[in-house]
């Protein structure tokens, strides 16, 4: 079990969260900086360094779905989203979040969808430190 956890620690973690809100927000946020906004305000939309960006950030969006998908699942998904879904009712109803706000709904709805990535990212390293399990990915390229 102790070498099930080696290169496990909190850094991992967090670096990992951090990722993906650093994709999440760069992608999108409210206060106008991130590459939407780029494109949306942008006089050439045809730019080299704009359409550089945008695919840049839409294969990072990508991965991480596909990273999250792999590392959660079906039920994994729908267990996240459902507790999720729990916080956002305990946001709206405590008045943490302003449901008449759009902006504050936007930031609640991009910080959840930055943890839903980094809980992804992270899903084997959460699975290894639960169980003591090493998690590994089945080739379907690889035949015996």
């Amino acid at each position: 079990m102790i070498n099930a956890l080696k290169g496990s620690s909190p850094a991992v973690l967090i670096t990992r969260m951090l990722i993906s809100a650093a994709v999440v927000f760069a992608t999108y946020n409210p206060s106008g900086v991130s590459v939407f906004h780029w494109v949306i305000d942008h006089e050439n939309p045809t730019d080299a360094w704009l359409i550089l960006c945008v695919i840049v950030v839409a294969l990072a969006n990508v991965a991480l779905l596909i990273a999250t998908w792999k590392a959660l699942g079906k039920l994994g998904t729908i267990i996240v989203l459902i507790f999720f879904g729990a916080l956002v009712y305990l946001s709206l109803q405590e008045g943490w979040v302003d449901a008449n706000n759009s902006a504050s709904v936007q930031w609640l709805a991009l910080i959840l969808y930055s943890g839903f990535l980094g809980i992804g990212l992270a899903g084997a390293i959460i699975w290894r430190r639960a169980t003591g399990q090493v998690v590994t990915d089945e080739a379907g390229d690889i035949h015996d």
